[in-house]
């Protein structure tokens, strides 16, 4: 329905959209949600496991709102303004890929680069152009005001005399901010932060660089809602998102609404909605009434803004029997939509529900960019970047200010927008202006949310009072049953529940969940608890970054540092084992499993969690032919043995497979071939190279023409002319099959010990002693897969191992429907590219990434991002349609192309067993090793693979 207010009226005649061929009428200027909602529409789209699903937050962070528009798939409602005649249809079906046309990335400079437009944002752009600089801001939404100030939408007009006096304070920030001389760009989404100097944004479907000399982050924040059984069933939104469709909109999507929550939010928006004439039929507040038992807290609120108390005091008599203290929601029935909420015993029918556990700052750029931050555990738990007075950060250049910090409501917001203008002001030479009266508002502002908050105190939250069937990460729809499931299976972490399951990995970018994971985890929770930053900070068209970027310029390798970060500290008793494996990648995963197939004692030792370094971040390629860059003028200068290592392709591929049979587990495992794909005469010939050589040593392998090529995968570009076709080929989900090997291993008998650093390596007889951060093991042998820190492990016996690392990085798309079914290279750019089963692609091939040593992660390169995603969409143009959600970098082995095997000359009892193609070779280099400590001629030769060739 549409709410009424006397002073506010459409500004014209209604158009018509249509939703899945139904005509809906809509207002000019408002959102595909607001009509869609208006017409009592509130299921949008499916998840992927056919369940439905609606607008949710109502500010384009849940992207639980995703359409098709005109053609055009993954579109969010909440922030798309209708245009008359637009097709809207909730199924994902796109338009067919065309190559995608030249884009370029627009870099812009200035003083003051501002992200949010909100209370804080407005205030500290608006003091910094009055004090003299170049101030730019960019904001997501459509209007600027924020969440707080929730502007009127275009759609329609009032006078702005007859609005509430939030509506008028918000639009006399705005206009003083423009008139001040600060540009606003709206509709601007910043997707990543790769230093504080380069932020990279989409503006209306362009790629934009801006290179600021100070970065303001003022994201605001975002709705906690606790898990509960149904609370993705359409018609469940947040109160910010349902008060922003009343506010700004002036809709209402039920005629029975039930807000329920905790907080002052709860209250103000069931007023508003029962002004607009809407049926409120309870509001339900999870604290107790507050009574005279807080009449300090009473006493404080009231002092530090008597205005808002009095408000507050005013909103809650006018709710008056609406109003049930002490009612937490514990349930949300419904099929097709919602139809009741239980809360503590209270069952009432509704057909919206709007839910609010607390605010989570938005933090993923500050993390991204490495700024300190604490976990704090209101609500559900949420990370607070840790700032001075000034809202500066632990990096210099950037500030971090409102509720995006942490919140603290839209007064000490402000007042933080100037003290952080007149600290950047300083640090630029400009003039500034004494900010006594913002610094005062800003400490009566926190006395009083800390005063409103001991009022609303509402009972801590339980991750053990989660329910089993409660759906924890509304992306990839797993359960709190399923998690603990894991957890007791030994994922112990976010990292390796994210791993083993997927949570966290849809395009919200774990905002919804990553808190609950955490504290299902452990009840302590530090500054690296949740999962770890990675661009983009929402989902980013591929289209607008498909930007071509120079080639085979070489990676920077080295001997990486210690990345982990072990949360087990505690002493353990010492063990004794015949095997000791140092590294508990893909590799020494395998080891225990064929070695506890041979009947070998053993043991894996690893620094943080199995499967979460290099092995965890793989792509799942399984290769056989060589790929582009380990042959002719593009392999490596100082050494190529990539040739020797062509007949372990295929026999590894046949044990994963066999591994597969074995653990009785579907490890996505495709062989359907490989392609690697030329578009000049020059590629073709050197395809024709390639493929002799690959022959020569047994892999089937030809060279098919365009007609072939597109006959095998129609999705591939007019660009290719010709492809090498390599039937031997294929994928493997490297979620599963990694830890599939662990499971089996540990069921046969192998012992994993995980947050154990390897210290020291000592002879003790004929035998080895080796000191760990948790304590002493001995062993008869051991197995150095350490991956891309080998050489470390090597030089604790003195050792010295040509093993180097490099960053590598990775892109998962949003999934779509299935379009490629082959792995497919380039012969002449760097290329890797399959589909999963999720529906994702997958891309990579080698594009170099960096390395923060100080947050203990490999960090994707912007020019990377964007040459790589050239490419892709060059070969396959119908990934320009899609959406980039995760980018991420793993750690790639550097040896000569071809792994290090065997017995290390003079250290008997010490073996290595190294790759630089640790996924697809893991299970027969394992296995072969397997059979040299089983004391077996190995059954394929391993001289060309062992340390001596080094000399």
């Amino acid at each position: 329905m549409r709410l009424n207010h006397p002073d506010i009226v459409p500004v014209g005649p209604a158009i018509q959209i249509y939703f899945d061929d139904r005509e809906i009428a809509a207002l000019p200027g408002e959102t595909i949600a607001a009509a869609l909602a208006a017409a009592g529409i509130v299921a949008v789209r499916q998840a992927r496991s056919g369940a439905p699903r609606g607008p949710f937050c109502g500010m384009g962070v849940c992207f639980d709102c995703l359409v098709t528009i005109d053609g055009q798939p993954s579109q969010r409602a909440c922030l798309t303004r209708v245009v008359d005649g637009m097709d809207v249809r909730s199924s994902p079906a796109s338009r067919p890929g065309t190559a995608s046309p030249p884009a370029e990335t627009r870099a812009f400079d200035c003083d003051v680069l501002v992200v949010g437009a909100g209370p804080a944002g407005l205030s500290a752009a608006r003091a910094l152009a009055l004090a003299g600089a170049k101030v730019v801001v960019l904001d997501e939404r459509l209007h600027e005001g924020g969440q707080f100030f929730k502007p009127l939408a275009h759609s329609h007009e009032a006078d702005p005399e007859s609005l509430d006096r939030q509506f008028r304070d918000g639009a006399v920030l705005g206009r003083s901010t423009l008139l001040a001389g600060v540009t606003i760009v709206n509709e601007a989404t910043v997707w990543a932060a790769f230093s504080a100097h380069e932020i990279a944004a989409t503006v209306a479907g362009q790629s934009r660089l801006y290179r600021p000399k100070r970065l303001v982050l003022a994201t605001g924040a975002y709705e906690q809602v606790r898990p509960v059984p149904g609370w993705t069933l359409p018609g469940v939104m947040t109160v910010g998102g349902l008060q922003t469709l009343a506010r700004s909109y002036r809709v209402a999507p039920g005629s029975r609404i039930v807000i329920a929550g905790n907080g002052p939010l709860c209250l103000q928006a069931a007023v508003e909605l029962l002004d607009g004439g809407a049926n409120v039929a309870a509001v339900l507040e999870a604290a107790l009434r507050p009574g005279l038992g807080r009449w300090r807290a009473l006493a404080q609120a009231a002092l530090a803004d008597p205005f808002l108390m009095l408000q507050g005091r005013a909103l809650a008599s006018r709710l008056g029997p609406l109003m049930h203290w002490g009612r937490r929601v514990t349930r949300l029935v419904g099929e097709d939509r919602v139809r009741a909420v239980e809360a503590g015993g209270l069952t009432v029918e509704a057909d919206v529900v709007a839910l609010n556990d607390g605010f989570v700052a938005s933090s993923e750029l500050a993390r991204a960019l490495g700024c300190a931050h604490r976990f704090v555990a209101r609500g559900s738990g949420a990370m607070e970047t840790v700032t001075d007075a000034d809202g500066r950060t632990s990096l210099r250049e950037v500030f971090a200010i409102g509720d995006g910090a942490r919140f603290g409501g839209a007064q000490a917001a402000q007042a933080q927008g100037v003290l952080a203008a007149n600290a950047i002001a300083r640090d630029l030479g400009l003039a500034v202006v004494p900010a006594r009266e913002a610094t005062r508002t800003a400490q009566r502002a926190a006395r009083f949310q800390s005063a409103l908050w001991r009022l609303f105190e509402a009972p801590a939250f339980d991750p053990a009072a989660v329910d089993d069937a409660a759906i924890v990460c509304r992306c990839e729809e797993v359960t709190a049953g399923e998690l603990r499931g894991l957890i007791a299976a030994g994922h112990t972490s976010p990292a390796s529940l994210k791993r083993a399951s997927r949570v966290g990995m849809g395009r919200c970018q774990g905002r919804y969940c990553a808190a609950t994971v955490a504290r299902l985890c452990s009840a302590d929770v530090d500054e690296f608890g949740l999962f770890a930053p990675r661009p983009p900070a929402k989902p980013v068209p591929i289209r607008a970054l498909t930007i071509e970027q120079p080639e085979w310029s070489g990676h920077v390798d080295f001997v990486p540092p210690d990345m982990a970060r072990p949360r087990e500290s505690g002493p353990l008793p010492v063990e004794t084992v015949d095997t000791l494996v140092i590294g508990g990648g893909v590799v020494g995963s395998c080891l225990a499993y064929w070695l506890a197939r041979e009947g070998i004692e053993a043991m894996v030792v690893e620094r943080e969690e199995p499967n979460l370094q290099a092995s965890g971040a793989n792509a799942g390629s399984l290769h056989v032919q060589m790929l582009s860059f380990d042959f002719g003028a593009n392999a490596p200068a100082g050494g190529n043995r990539a040739a020797d290592t062509l007949p372990l392709g295929p026999a590894s591929i046949a044990l994963w497979q066999e591994i597969q049979r074995d653990t009785g587990q579907d490890l996505e495992i495709k062989v359907a071939g490989g392609l690697m794909v030329g578009e000049t005469a020059r590629d073709v010939e050197f395809l024709k190279a390639k493929i002799a050589l690959e022959r020569s040593r047994g892999i089937e392998a030809e060279l098919i023409g365009a007609n072939e090529l597109r006959q095998l995968e129609p999705a591939i570009g007019d660009i290719a002319i010709a492809a090498e076709w390599c039937p031997a080929e294929g994928k493997i989900n490297p979620l599963r099959g990694t830890y599939a090997a662990i499971a089996r291993a540990k069921a046969l008998g192998a012992r994993f010990r995980h947050g154990s650093n390897v210290l020291a390596i000592e002879r003790d007889g004929t035998g080895w002693r080796v000191a760990t951060s948790r304590g002493e093991l001995r062993c008869q042998r051991i197995v150095n897969a350490s991956g891309p820190w080998a050489a470390e492990t090597g030089r604790l016996v003195g050792l010295e191992l040509p093993v180097r690392g490099a960053p590598l990085q990775m892109i998962a798309t949003e999934p779509t429907a299935p379009t490629l079914t082959r792995l497919v290279a380039h012969a002449a750019r760097h290329l890797t590219l399959k589909q999963m089963g999720s529906g994702a692609f997958l891309v990579g091939g080698g594009w170099t990434a960096g390395l923060d040593e100080r947050q203990r992660l490999s960090r994707a390169l912007r020019p990377s991002v964007e040459g790589n995603l050239w490419v892709a969409a060059r070969v396959v143009p119908a990934l320009a349609e899609l959406h980039a959600v995760r980018i991420w970098a793993g750690m790639n082995v550097n040896i000569d192309r071809a792994p290090i095997l065997g017995e290390a000359p003079g250290r008997p009892g010490f073996y290595n067993c190294v790759s630089s193609n640790g996924y697809t070779l893991a299970p027969v280099l394992a296995r072969l090793t397997a059979e040299m400590l089983a004391g077996r001629q190995p059954s394929i030769a391993v001289t060309p693979f062992l340390l001596t060739r080094f000399g």
